[in-house]
């Protein structure tokens, strides 16, 4: 007979079953309190699909001889001017493209053997694009921190209003505070022993 099959949910449980964990009886004892599990090693199921770990050996972004694809740039230090290269070189090869369209002949390149100009052509200008994106791949880490960079700075910037601001109440209620002893002093009557 085969095993019943396992049914799993593709949403967690309701909130309910996690505020039951929180009760004041559990929270004295310090037992049942809710810790966070242990990473998951090696392969593990996500909403129904198996995944792999996260490799951390390895690069975010794989050179392209990796994926077996040539690179058109050298390593750049200026990766504005090596994209306005790129995207000069897309340009320069799609009016090429466009020549040879309206040649509309299918003449066989004379650099590789049953491909036409305009498959090569094709082909040039879908290696631009892949180092194009590649290329803006790259920076995506360093854009990555210079986003939290200026989160960060909005936020200490939110902080130091904020406690400006409280430091601003604080001595108004002092200056009130104080107004208001001196003005019972006045109406008080001393008593003398």
């Amino acid at each position: 007979m085969d095993p019943p099959p396992i049914l799993s949910s593709a949403f967690p449980l309701p909130p309910m079953g996690y505020i039951e964990l929180f009760s004041d009886d559990n929270i004295r004892q310090n037992e049942r309190i809710l810790q966070p599990p242990p990473p998951i090693e090696g392969p593990y199921e996500l909403f129904g699909a198996y995944v792999s770990g996260i490799d951390h050996s390895e690069p975010i972004i794989r050179p392209l001889a990796d994926l077996q694809i040539q690179r058109v740039y050298m390593r750049p230090d200026d990766y504005k001017g090596e994209l306005k290269k790129l995207c000069f070189a897309i340009l320069t090869n799609y009016l090429d493209l466009l020549q040879i369209v309206s040649r509309s002949t299918l003449t066989p390149s004379p650099d590789s053997g049953n491909m036409t100009l305009r498959e090569q052509k094709l082909n040039e200008i879908e290696l631009l694009f892949i180092n194009i994106h590649h290329l803006i791949n790259e920076l995506r880490p360093h854009q990555a921190r210079e986003t939290l960079r200026v989160i960060l700075e909005e936020q200490k910037q939110q902080r130091e209003k904020t406690s400006e601001k409280l430091y601003s109440f604080l001595n108004r209620i002092v200056d009130v505070l104080n107004s208001a002893v001196y003005s019972l002093n006045d109406l008080v009557p001393k008593v003398s022993n």
